[in-house]
């Protein structure tokens, strides 16, 4: 395959380029200090977006979309990331909800949902993990169980991101025991629930960024028009998300581990370490799982282009990913040496919350053991362990 832009992806990538960077030029919080700051910039970036066109440029004209090939989305992602714009406030809209009912949805919801997803009206999170289950999602014990008019939801979800600003959520929950079902995987259902009924408690890490959120729902009513797919089916559209998560997200990791490279390269060399064996040697083996993770997403859309279904290579890009991002803020905090975790010098200071926060990245979007599965089982064939 061809790794090179052709004419027309060359072009847009030198106009997107361009855009980003007058638009950054007048970003609200320049270096943002606290998490509040993150989440004024991540609102605002979703508003240059939407601003700008650049939000569903894949998704059907029909529904506000530019109707352009993925390529397209992966670089609009690439440039952003290599710019450090910040992670629009309704990413997982954008990306997940929005792609996710265009597949499963009614036209109806279509079009009641779609527009709203890019004129920033709504904002989504992802209601599927839970403390119970660990990394096994089809183990939910969140239940919600049938009114006539809907259904009334109780139970909890943990590792919410952005369920602190959102007021949608992509909803799993179960509406038939599984021992009716025999399967854990049969009777749950695929929910677009509000939030404003649901109790959300952001979880402050170590670095202060309180990104995740945990959600406890106790007697949430969601209105009969608001599954998405059939009952009981929902693990069907779950997969759908989950492989949209595992193929989109794939471009914007990517990215950001290449400019986070960048970052460190310049840190290594301003500290004249450049000629440090040992640190000569671990930039060089960093390069070189960033450019293997960059050929593997383009390998990747290649195949979303020709029609392909995101497989196990997205969780090996996820878990390389994690553990790269976790050895770039390592080496960078190292090569600070101790004025590097004992000043307050902004560029410091942003490594070692980078450093503090990487460890998330473990967890997010499907923790390592999560991927090391699936990877086992889609990829490598293995007999499946649960």
């Amino acid at each position: 395959m061809d790794f090179r832009d052709t004419a027309e992806e060359a072009s847009f990538r030198k106009e997107v380029a361009g855009w980003i960077e007058d638009r950054l030029a007048h970003i609200p919080h320049e270096h943002p200090a606290d998490h509040d700051a993150k989440t004024d910039n991540a609102r605002w970036w979703q508003e240059q977006l939407a601003d700008g066109g650049y939000l569903g440029l894949t998704w059907p004209e029909q529904y506000g979309g530019k109707g352009m090939p993925i390529a397209y989305e992966a670089i609009l992602n690439a440039e952003s990331a290599r710019r450090h714009a910040p992670f629009g406030i309704n990413g997982l809209g954008v990306i997940l909800a929005g792609p996710t009912i265009l597949v499963h949805g009614t036209e109806e919801q279509k079009a009641f949902y779609l527009p709203r997803i890019l004129n920033g009206d709504d904002i989504w999170c992802q209601g599927f993990s839970e403390p119970g289950a660990g990394s096994d999602l089809a183990g939910l014990s969140t239940r919600a169980e049938e009114t006539g008019d809907g259904w009334v939801v109780n139970g909890q979800k943990v590792w919410t991101s952005f369920a602190h600003a959102a007021n949608r959520c992509m909803l799993l929950a179960r509406t038939t025991p599984q021992a009716e079902t025999g399967s854990k995987h049969e009777g749950i259902s695929y929910l677009l629930a509000d939030t404003d009924q649901i109790d959300i408690r952001p979880l402050v890490m170590i670095n202060g960024d309180a990104d995740f959120n945990e959600m406890f729902l106790s007697d949430v009513h969601v209105p009969q028009d608001r599954l998405l797919g059939q009952q009981g089916g929902g693990w069907k559209v779950a997969l759908t998300t989950l492989g949209f998560e595992r193929g989109s997200l794939a471009f914007v990791l990517s990215a950001e581990a290449e400019a986070a490279l960048e970052e460190l390269t310049s840190r290594v060399i301003d500290a004249g370490l450049a000629d440090e064996p040992d640190i000569a040697r671990e930039v060089g083996r960093l390069a070189a799982d960033v450019r293997s993770l960059s050929l593997t997403t383009t390998r990747q859309m290649s195949a979303l282009m020709q029609g392909e279904t995101p497989g196990g290579d997205g969780s090996a890009v996820k878990l390389a990913w994690a553990q790269t991002m976790q050895a770039v803020t390592r080496l960078a905090v190292r090569s600070g040496g101790d004025a590097g975790v004992t000043e307050d010098g902004r560029r410091d200071a942003g490594w070692i919350s980078g450093f503090l926060r990487a460890r998330g990245n473990s967890v997010e979007g499907g923790t390592d053991e999560v991927q090391r599965s699936i990877i086992a089982e889609r990829v490598l064939g293995l007999p499946k362990s649960r």
